[in-house]
């Protein structure tokens, strides 16, 4: 009986070895592969992009690993061996599976368009207006995603974003929606504190932490020359400005994507209806493989006229 119980247990320790063994070099295995499909090195090393030489090195490391010759070297090519011809079947089914495997992961939904955008425009622009779009195409799924890193859009699965600045970013297609303008707003409550531009600098203001502009660029354009004082109200972003913006606590530095729904509403009021440009828009960003996706294509007509009736 205990002889018995200490083969059983060789043999399972046996087992577990072989199930846990090192496999050889992923490169050394495609390059077999490839062989034995193609029948030369050269072929196979037109394939997969390198030397002949190196083809012949990667087949002579898995033929050391393993321990076994697995090609004849002939003069019309590459000839599988015994042991070669018993490894080739399993080395086409494995790479069929992962080319298959990464084809899915790769598969889009052709109903389906990914859109980036700072979760600003979004919130306060974008969102409020996505209705009228899946209106008109009530067969498209958008996906939005609020990030203000730039997107690499074919690694990281995005369709469009849109993006703020100068619109020379490297590598993709832009189109402008909207230039950039800074203009002071308030709360209808500070109506008689802010009568003439000069007003500005004696506050309250409100100061967006992440804002790319300050209050003397406005300032400046609106030809002020008194020093900053008074007191200023410090927000760690635009949504939190805005909001104190409509509950009175000082003029903030807007611009038109964020405040004119507030205005409209009477939320807030434009004071001196004096707007500083700047040299930064909004723009519709893309891939160039990506640019001309049927969706991509609708999505971008749709904003744009979008961008054109807020405007008017």
């Amino acid at each position: 009986m205990t002889i018995i119980q200490f083969r059983h247990s060789r043999q399972a320790l046996e087992n577990l070895n072989m199930a846990h063994s090192p496999l050889p070099p992923l490169n050394s295995l495609r390059a077999a592969e490839a062989i034995g499909r193609l029948g030369t090195l050269q072929k196979a090393a037109a394939e997969l992009n390198v030397t002949a030489g190196a083809i012949s090195q990667q087949i002579k490391t898995l033929e050391q690993f393993l321990g076994i010759g697995l090609f004849d070297r002939t003069e019309k090519g590459m000839v599988p061996t015994a042991a070669g011809a018993r490894l080739l079947p399993g080395l086409s089914t494995g790479f069929a599976h992962i080319r298959g495997g990464v084809d899915a992961a790769l598969e889009r939904d052709d109903n389906v368009l990914t859109v980036t955008s700072g979760v600003v425009f979004a919130g306060k622009w974008l969102v409020p207006r996505l209705g009228r779009f899946r209106e008109r195409h009530p067969g498209i799924d958008i996906r939005l995603s609020t990030d203000n890193h730039l997107t690499a859009f074919d690694h990281d699965d995005v369709d469009l974003g849109i993006r703020f600045g100068r619109g020379d970013w490297p590598g993709v297609r832009a189109i402008k929606l909207l230039d950039q303008q800074i203009l002071p707003v308030c709360a209808p409550s500070l109506a008689e504190r802010f009568k003439k531009p000069g007003d500005i600098a004696r506050g309250p203001r409100i100061v967006d932490a992440q804002s790319m502009f300050v209050w003397q660029d406005w300032l400046d354009i609106a030809g002020v020359n008194h020093p900053i004082e008074g007191t200023e109200i410090r927000y760690s972003d635009a949504y939190l400005a805005l909001e104190g913006a409509m509950a009175g606590h000082g003029a903030m530095l807007g611009w038109p994507v964020v405040v004119q729904d507030a205005l409209k509403n009477g939320d807030l009021i434009e004071p001196f209806n004096i707007c500083a440009p700047t040299p930064f828009a909004y723009w519709l960003v893309s891939s160039e493989r990506r640019w001309n996706r049927p969706l991509v294509r609708q999505f971008r007509d749709w904003i744009m006229e979008e961008m054109l009736l807020f405007q008017k």
